[in-house]
């Protein structure tokens, strides 16, 4: 149980770790897409092919990222020995990598291009799930498996505790069958083990409720589903902030068109000065 409690303040602690970068990084991001969505706004910029303007409004964010560098753990063999190098990247270069934020938006531009409202919160998940430096640690743990391992440890600790007084009451049982009331001077031993094993019961109950209380107290103060949830948000605010941007534009531009079409069409069909003449 000892083994277990520290198996789990160490994930615990790279979850929380992780969950915090990423409320760090990506709402960087969504603030620099917002600005720059809304000076697009001011300066009436025409939204002519949606690709092309997505690729672009993308690449412009990503040029407003700082240039503050990022460690990054990688693994490289040399000469047969398995190391571990430390890699500096940038803020562009992790929001904007080939698997990062800003690519999977842009496989997701069919969904800009339709003027049926989608579900941002699917839309928000199917982009975050593609990105490695979200979804996992090291590129290869569910961070979301492990915050639910997290979430039942309290309670399994419990359970364990209950299940260790047991055994150990199972364990104490069968020594009180060898009791001799009538001499107990004779049966100190086994008095001696029937209150090892009773001592026993007790410690694991004792355990598994201290160790329960540690991990619900670090879930309350230092909330990992929380803080992803809380970047979650901000994700998907900011998609929808960009379809509305998006279809705004368009349908204002259709509109413009209709109405141009309307007016030459009631231009062929007017007479004309000579005609009335």
């Amino acid at each position: 149980m000892v083994s277990l409690m520290l198996l789990a303040l160490f994930f615990r602690a790279l979850t929380f770790k992780h969950s915090k970068r990423d409320e760090g990084y990506y709402s960087h991001f969504t603030r620099e897409l917002t600005a720059t969505i809304d000076e697009d706004k001011v300066k009436s910029v025409a939204i002519e092919e949606i690709d092309l303007y997505l690729s672009s409004l993308l690449s412009r964010v990503n040029e407003q990222l700082p240039e503050r560098n990022l460690r990054k753990e990688l693994k490289r063999e040399q000469m047969g020995d398995q190391t571990r190098e430390s890699q500096r990247i940038s803020l562009q270069d992790y929001v904007g990598s080939k698997h990062g934020l800003i690519a999977n938006i842009q496989n997701e531009s069919n969904v800009f291009k339709t003027s049926v409202q989608p579900n941002f919160s699917q839309l928000t998940e199917r982009i975050l799930n593609e990105d490695d430096d979200w979804s996992k640690l090291w590129g290869v743990v569910s961070v979301d498996g492990i915050t639910r391992i997290l979430d039942v440890l309290p309670t399994l600790f419990i359970i364990l505790g209950v299940f260790g007084t047991f055994i150990g009451i199972a364990m104490a049982l069968p020594e009180i069958a060898k009791i001799d009331f009538s001499n107990l001077e004779a049966s100190g031993e086994t008095l001696s083990t029937f209150v090892v094993n009773v001592t026993f019961a007790m410690r694991t109950s004792i355990a598994g409720i201290f160790f329960s209380i540690i991990l619900t107290l670090l879930n309350t103060l230092f909330p990992v589903d929380a803080t992803r949830e809380k970047t979650f948000d901000k994700v998907e605010t900011v998609l929808e902030t960009l379809w509305y941007h998006i279809q705004t534009d368009n349908n204002g531009r259709s509109l413009e068109k209709e109405v141009k079409l309307i007016r030459e069409l009631l231009c062929q069909q007017l007479p004309t000065k000579k005609q009335i003449a």
